[in-house]
């Protein structure tokens, strides 16, 4: 693979591949291109333009607003890089958006001065996207996935499908060979046909403080209608990158519990089918505003529960995952579709008494209501 430098430098760029060696090969040019540095937080300096930032394109120059001074260099600032910065300013605010660049600068400046601590910053391609605490521990992405291989195919005779990489995430799935027929029975008996139905595991994480290296199960089949659907299955299995049990080898115990989430997940459909709710329509709306769904992402769904089943129709809490899954169909890229998916699996950790007591009620959080069908 030639030299990706140019390729990938900007913002926005991506990439994403079906084939493992590729994937594999840009994983290793991209750590190639990047280094950690540890500095001192009081000897970085904020700039408001990034003119005189060397080894990078004028497009990429011009995309970004500020630039640092470091004791290793100048360097043009990420978008992903301000979180993190400002954390190490120990400084935030909506009034910070508001300031002009010069302005901006400067008080970052000060702040970033009056501390004693040290950073690890991460560059890569001539800009920095990263400035992390010391308690921040670092896992080389190309490790990660080839541990991430080693352990899906030993443990669930699996194999890659697809993956995809930005400046923000990186993710891979997985197929695994894991009886689905339990949930084949499950599914046909609430009326849903689903074809090729099988189990996946996500695999994301980042190297600049966005996301720890966490792990998403979910099944995934054909509906009827042609459309591929995902369930997720109790949520993710997470890993901060900060703390003592920070590991590749911890990476890879988790991976291995993957089996016991879709037994547990079994059951508690199971169990949630025998949850019969009064107030469908509410409890659903209830439902996805404390997963942290919103109601204009979920539109669509809301508005196919209205239909089938109104308040005073006949469901229970499973019908309500599977309709709440559906929001992802709405997702306009890879890590908004994660972000609903992972939001749609608490709908399995929510007790018996939130669904019979806080979401079952006449009361609507949306302030619209839906009579009996």
């Amino acid at each position: 693979m030639a030299n990706m430098k140019n390729e990938y430098e900007l913002d926005a760029a991506v990439f994403s591949s079906e084939d493992m060696a590729d994937f594999s090969e840009f994983l290793d040019e991209r750590e190639a291109n990047a280094s950690w540095d540890e500095i001192r937080v009081c000897e970085v300096t904020v700039i408001p333009h990034t003119r005189d930032v060397c080894g990078i394109s004028e497009v990429s120059r011009r995309e970004a607003i500020y630039a640092v001074t470091t004791p290793v260099g100048k360097f043009a600032l990420r978008d992903i890089a301000e979180p993190s910065l400002l954390e190490r300013a120990r400084i935030s605010g909506y009034a910070l958006g508001e300031l002009t660049s010069e302005d901006f600068s400067d008080i970052v400046t000060r702040c970033l001065k009056t501390s004693s601590d040290t950073t690890n910053i991460r560059r890569q391609d001539g800009k920095l996207s990263a400035f992390m605490a010391n308690s921040y521990k670092k896992l080389s992405q190309p490790d990660v996935y080839e541990t991430a291989m080693t352990v899906i195919d030993r443990e669930f005779a699996g194999e890659f499908i697809t993956a995809s990489w930005s400046h923000r995430m990186t993710m891979a799935k997985y197929r695994c060979s894991i009886l689905s027929s339990d949930f084949q029975k499950i599914f046909s008996g609430k009326g849903l046909n689903i074809s090729e139905l099988e189990m996946g595991i996500l695999v994301a994480t980042s190297d600049n403080g966005y996301s720890g290296l966490n792990i998403f199960p979910e099944l995934t089949g054909i509906m009827t209608t042609g459309r591929r659907l995902s369930l997720p299955i109790l949520g993710e299995i997470a890993m901060p990158h900060k703390g003592n049990n920070v590991s590749l080898e911890k990476f890879a115990e988790n991976l291995t519990l993957v089996f016991a989430k879709a037994e547990e997940s079994k059951e508690r459909l199971k169990e949630m089918d025998q949850i019969i709710l009064d107030y469908p329509f509410n409890a659903f709306c209830n439902a996805l505003k404390k997963s942290g769904i919103g109601k204009k992402a979920a539109k669509q769904a809301i508005d196919t529960v209205a239909v089938l089943y109104g308040n005073g129709g006949t469901a229970t809490a499973a019908d309500l995952y599977f309709r709440a899954a559906e929001v992802a169909y709405s997702a306009e890229d890879q890590m908004q579709e994660m972000a609903i998916m992972e939001s749609v699996s608490k709908f399995l950790k929510f007790s018996n008494s939130l669904w019979e007591k806080e979401f079952d009620r006449p009361v609507n959080c949306w302030s619209f209501s839906v009579g009996p069908m």
